[in-house]
Parts: structure tokens; sequence; C-alpha cells
């Protein structure tokens, strides 16, 4: 009896949704890649001729533009760049750190000085 009911669910249920169309059954619509790479070409001229990052490559076939996915790489080399050239250790030591400080004797003039009352 229950799998009348499902039969009958299944029944109502295909009756209520519309059937989807063939476009969306085939797949998701073909991407015009002739004009991403125009626009990449367009917003960035220096790339005519060079062949684009591997990374770039996949970042666009995953779903992103062009475009903003040579952004993101172009962004990312540019940071890790600025990282390699700022130094790991601060450029100047504290005065404790090389050791003491070389002192010529006392004068006996400023020791005078020096001492309290």
């Amino acid at each position: 009896m229950e799998e009348i009911k499902t039969e009958q669910e299944i029944q109502e249920t295909e009756a209520i949704l519309p059937e989807e169309p063939a476009e969306e059954q085939a797949g998701p619509s073909e991407r015009d890649y002739a004009a991403e790479v125009k626009d990449l070409y367009e917003t960035r001229p220096e790339l005519r001729g060079t062949e684009l990052p591997g990374e770039v490559i996949a970042a666009c076939v995953g779903g992103k533009s062009l475009t903003a996915a040579y952004a993101d790489y172009a962004r990312r080399q540019h940071q890790e760049a600025r990282q390699a050239r700022t130094p790991r250790r601060p450029a100047v030591k504290s005065v404790t750190q090389g050791g003491a400080v070389a002192r010529e004797p006392e004068d006996a003039f400023l020791r005078g000085f020096n001492t309290g009352w």
C-alpha cells in the first residue's frame, strides 16, 4: 500500500513541477572564450604574444572570467615580490645586543661630578 502512495506522490510531484528546458538538461551554456581573451588583451596589452600561467587558465576553466583570474594572479605575484623584498629582521639592532660599548677610563675630574654629596 505504501508503494502505491509513493507512486502517487511521484506522479503528483511531477505534475506540479514544470519540466526543465532541454538547454539546461544538456549542460551549462558555452562560454565565449574569444571575447574573454579579447577583453584581457584590451585591459593588459603587454600580454599579447605571451603564454598565460597555468593557474590563470585553471581558474578560468573553473568558472572565473579570464580578466579576473589574471588580476588575482598579478595581485598574488605583486604581494609575493613585496614580501621577498621586505627584510626578515630589522635593520637596526639594539644597543645591548652587540655587547658592551667600549669605554675609555673614567676621567678623575668627571668622577668628582658623578659622586653624590
